[in-house]
């Protein structure tokens, strides 16, 4: 769009209005305070409780004081403006009346790729969350999207829609210019003429000029004036004083006052009040009586009915579903789709409805089962029901009695049809029903209801009235058998004959005859069904731009799975940035384009080319535009992170070590700049255990200390994933040893499934420390994780201590490491902290020995006894295996299992006396034992225990078939029990043999 067809911001701000007040909204004004968001406005915050309707719209001026750059940033500044809509109730087509709004804004929707990317949200200081996306423009992010579920502490009903308009976002995309200082604020002026003085000022009182103790004093006052507001049941004076509590923290956050404990301490009292502020407004809303109740008139829903000339099939015939629905994040698509291939299988074969082959297939958009040649109809059944006895029913003329007439009569049969049958020992009357089975058509709209309500996501949402939840709104269901369409609702909406096709091509929706039919027109129109098919289409068209440029993409099937479910018809394309932008560290790079734009970079021999692949929702009409676009948002982003660089390299990576005393790592254990001080302490511990030289100790000692610094830095506060590969950059660039840059780094990893692992001493004895660290404190804090929820990725942290762990193939006690990690906590752990940790890390070490194809009973028998050491654990499992593949194993683990089943509900440990052994056989395995009990075996080893064990096999034997262990003879019978002990005490720490196959 050309800089004089593109609106200004005056012009969009105008637009935007009369669109929404054209829709019903009321247009609000911004507020008269300072405001994160339009979502701390009352008219959102306050106006989405309740039951009442409520649709506005208003432009807020929105001011975050840590996102000031002094105006240097082309991209983030202090303050900027959203445009903010809520639609309380849901209207139905929320996503469709914002689409038209971009239209109105002079977006040709047709020529731009427009998306919506998962992008939850969550206020925990306002106790509200939501779920939604992210709205893309041709990769830029222009809008966030929100259904509320909860505000205030409040589960909202109903359901209330926030679109939330970045416009500085939209007009550095219509316009065309690449700085909030170059939009085109009217005709005459620019941004950066109204607001660039203003930007540089308020960033400067922000970071160096705002009172630290007068901001402390007035978060106080300001609370204060907030408690006595509501103790006089005035509740928007003490909102407004919870908007200036909030932006007073925010000040003290940029000028980096604010420690873990305030932090924490600050935010529990700013979500009291705005909790309070939220129950008294709904007491008081209730107390009017929701006046606004009926202010709104909406539409009724619409009752299902069967609309449709078509008669159900009466012989066999394919079966379709489709539930459509907004943009499905692309995990839960993944997850559903496999939910519905078990489901939908499990409810035929129940409903006993005979079928062929079952598909299950989806997009973003839908969710789809085909089923190939389904019965019309359930089969007969015929029920075998038994009367009264033979000789009550029938005469001695065989003639029916009363008996046999009232049977007949209750089971609705000719008393002729009766039949006397042997049964239970008795001669008895039995009648057979038949019972015709009932037609599909009334099984699945029955049955196909409680199927889509049973589809489980991790957030599942609710949306309208119904309060059915699902991952997003389901807006158009479709169920046909053969021609028939099935009658069937879920969440308000029913089916009908009609299916939706990609947005902004005509047409946007279609009639549909029969499955067959669905199938032939989602191909007709690009729109691939088949996920797998999806991501060989574009995996092959990546292969191809590569190779027009002499490059090529290294496979990421991870990213190469969610863009296949993100969009439903995918056309690939390549775009191209700044050579320039090469000097940029290749991380950066490269998570710029991976993670922020879904785009893969393009290398030759390992150096990145200056060119990006990625993929548009579409066809290739207008894909100039498109590759323009994604180009422009880029460049954008390449640019913001060469200006975090440049502003983080102006002082050293130690630096910024003291704002991490403003960083939480976890409420109990401290700043992260006290976990820096607990890794340096466990370093210093594990470089005397692991008898590290002094240099490597020094190079650990400094990495340790700077291992959290690039955490304070702005490429890493803007993108997380970057930790490490900045300490390690920034390190190098500051002067630091190449040594301690690399252990920087090498802490880290593993970081996932796959990833390499750290190489240096240094390296991985300062991720060992880290790792120790996270767990006995998180643990030790009562934060085990459950179920899926892992919020400070234990998991991981315990997975990547394992692997570090074996792949160095030393030997090391993680109970003595864990009670190592422990004494430097800032609390006394729980009593059983350090057995349930080190029980976790163990369960996460059986994993990974499953995952490496190892036997299950070998390792549960190994971990029973060296779960506290990884690798030993490790090697005893591979000893083990090649010792169960020996012909005579079964021999060797009898000869044990005889004297550890004997003994095994023995409560006591017998003295062994050697003079009590009266037989020949008895003396001679006591004198073998005790030439095993002497010999050298390394601790764990498997081969050390089985070698020595060996020649035991045929003493042992020989004692059970010439002495009776449990004799009469109490000395006796406890003298060999004594003897057997002390031989199944040998796998002491090698394994615990009674958990092997075959014991």
């Amino acid at each position: 769009m050309s800089k004089k067809k593109s609106p200004t911001l005056q012009s969009l701000i105008l637009t935007l209005q009369q669109y929404w007040a054209d829709q019903g909204c009321v247009l609000w004004q911004p507020y008269h305070t300072e405001v994160g968001a339009g979502t701390f406005n009352p008219a959102t915050f306050l106006r989405v409780l309740g039951p009442e309707p409520w649709w506005v719209a208003y432009i807020e001026p929105s001011i975050r004081p840590t996102d000031g750059r002094y105006g240097e940033n082309p991209n983030r500044w202090q303050h900027f403006y959203q445009f903010q809509v809520i639609l309380k109730p849901d209207p139905g087509d929320p996503q469709e009346r914002f689409l038209r709004s971009l239209v109105a804004l002079r977006i040709d929707p047709a020529k731009h790729d427009i998306r919506f990317v998962e992008d939850n949200w969550v206020a925990p200081t306002l106790g509200a969350w939501g779920l939604g996306w992210e709205v893309w423009l041709d990769g830029q992010e222009i809008t966030q999207f929100t259904y509320f579920q909860q505000a205030g502490g409040q589960a909202l009903d109903p359901v209330s829609v926030e679109i939330t308009y970045g416009l500085e976002r939209i007009l550095l995309a219509l316009q065309n210019v690449d700085s909030f200082v170059d939009i085109r604020w009217n005709e005459q002026l620019s941004y950066g003429d109204i607001y660039l003085r203003a930007e540089q000022e308020h960033s400067l009182y922000n970071f160096e000029v705002a009172d630290v103790e007068r901001l402390r004093t007035m978060y106080d006052e300001f609370e204060a004036e907030a408690e006595s507001c509501l103790r006089a049941n005035l509740v928007l004076p003490a909102h407004d004083y919870v908007l200036k509590c909030s932006h007073t923290f925010n000040l003290l956050d940029a000028r980096g006052a604010v420690g873990v404990t305030e932090r924490a301490t600050l935010f529990g009292r700013m979500r009291d009040l705005a909790q309070r502020v939220a129950e008294a407004y709904l007491k008081h809303r209730e107390e009017l009586g929701y006046p606004w109740r009926d202010r709104w008139q909406f539409p009724p829903s619409e009752a299902m009915h069967r609309d449709d000339e078509v008669a159900p099939p009466d012989t066999p015939a394919p079966f379709l579903l489709e539930i459509g629905t907004e943009e499905l994040p692309v995990g839960d698509l993944d997850s559903a789709l496999e939910q519905l291939k078990h489901l939908f299988e499990e409810m035929l074969n129940e409903s006993k409805l005979d079928h062929g082959q079952i598909r299950v297939m989806g997009t973003p958009r839908r969710l789809v089962v085909y089923v190939e040649e389904l019965a019309p109809s359930q089969p007969e059944q015929v029920l075998v029901v038994k009367g009264p006895p033979a000789d009550r029913a029938f005469d001695g003329d065989g003639n029916p009695t009363a008996a046999a007439e009232g049977f007949a009569r209750s089971k609705d049969v000719s008393v002729t049809d009766l039949e006397v049958r042997e049964q239970d020992g008795g001669r008895y009357v039995i009648a057979e029903i038949r019972q015709p089975g009932s037609p599909a058509e009334e099984v699945l709209s029955e049955k196909l209801p409680d199927l889509i309500a049973s589809l489980a996501f991790e957030n599942p949402m609710r949306w309208n009235q119904t309060g059915a939840a699902f991952s997003r709104p389901i807006r158009w269901l479709l169920a046909l058998h053969g021609e028939s369409v099935v009658p069937l609702g879920f969440a308000g909406v029913y089916t009908d004959r009609t299916t939706r096709l990609l947005r902004f091509v005509e047409p946007e929706s279609i009639k549909v005859d029969s499955p067959d039919a669905y199938l032939s027109i989602l191909e007709e129109q690009g729109i691939v069904l088949n996920v797998e098919h999806r991501r060989s289409a574009i995996k092959k068209q990546i292969t191809q731009l590569a190779e027009e440029i002499g490059g090529e993409v290294v496979d990421d099937p991870i990213l190469l799975s969610e863009v296949a479910n993100l969009v439903e018809k995918p056309t690939v394309f390549r775009g191209s940035f700044d050579k320039a932008y090469l000097d940029l560290p290749r991380q950066v790079l490269v998570s710029v384009m991976k993670k922020h734009q879904r785009a893969f970079p393009v290398e030759r021999e390992g150096t990145l080319l200056p060119y990006f692949i990625t993929v548009r929702n579409g066809g290739r009409e207008h894909l100039d535009v498109v590759t323009k676009g994604n180009e422009h948002v880029i460049q954008a982003r390449f640019a913001d992170a060469a200006y975090f660089i440049d502003r983080d390299l102006q002082q050293p990576l130690d630096s910024y070590l003291p704002q991490l005393d403003t960083m939480v790592f976890q409420t109990e254990l401290g700043s992260m700049l006290d976990k820096v001080e607990r890794i340096k302490r466990l370093t210093t511990i594990l470089a005397d255990d692991l008898d590290l030289s002094p240099e490597e100790r020094q190079i650990a000692l400094r990495a340790a200390y700077l291992c959290k610094a690039d955490l304070a830095t702005q490429m890493v506060v803007e993108m997380t994933s970057l930790q490490g590969e900045m300490g390690r950059e920034y390190a190098q660039r500051g002067g630091e040893p190449p040594e301690v840059a690399e252990a920087i780094f090498e802490h880290h990893l593993p970081r996932f499934a796959g990833d390499c692992l750290p190489e240096s001493r240094p390296g991985w004895i300062v991720g060992l420390a880290d790792r120790l660290d996270t767990l006995m404190g998180l643990f030790a804090a009562g934060l085990q994780p459950t179920g899926a929820r892992d919020p400070y990725a234990m998991r991981r942290a315990a997975n990547g201590l394992v692997q570090i762990l074996v792949s160095q193939g030393i030997r090391f006690d993680l109970r003595k490491a864990l009670k190592q990690a422990s004494e430097g906590l800032p609390f006394e752990p729980r009593e059983s902290a350090l057995e349930v940790c080190l029980n976790f890390i163990v369960t996460r070490q059986q994993t990974y020995l499953l995952n490496e194809g190892h036997p299950y009973d070998v390792i549960e028998a190994v971990l029973a006894e060296q779960g506290h050491d990884s690798f030993g654990a490790e090697r005893a499992v591979r000893e083990f295996e090649q010792w169960r593949n020996r012909k005579d194993w079964l021999e060797i683990l009898q000869a044990y299992a005889r004297c550890a089943r004997i003994t095994r509900d023995e409560e006591i440990l017998h003295e062994l006396n050697p003079k009590g052994f009266v037989e020949e056989g008895t003396r001679a395995l006591y004198a073998a034992l005790e030439q095993v009990e002497d010999s050298s075996r390394a601790p764990g080893s498997v081969d050390d225990f089985l070698t020595t064990f060996l020649p035991m096999i045929p003493l042992i034997n020989t004692f059970f078939d010439e002495v009776l262990v449990m004799t009469e003879d109490l000395n006796l019978r406890t003298n060999r029990l004594a003897l057997l002990q002390r031989i199944v005490a040998l796998a002491d720490g090698v394994a615990d043999m009674s958990k092997l196959e075959d014991f």
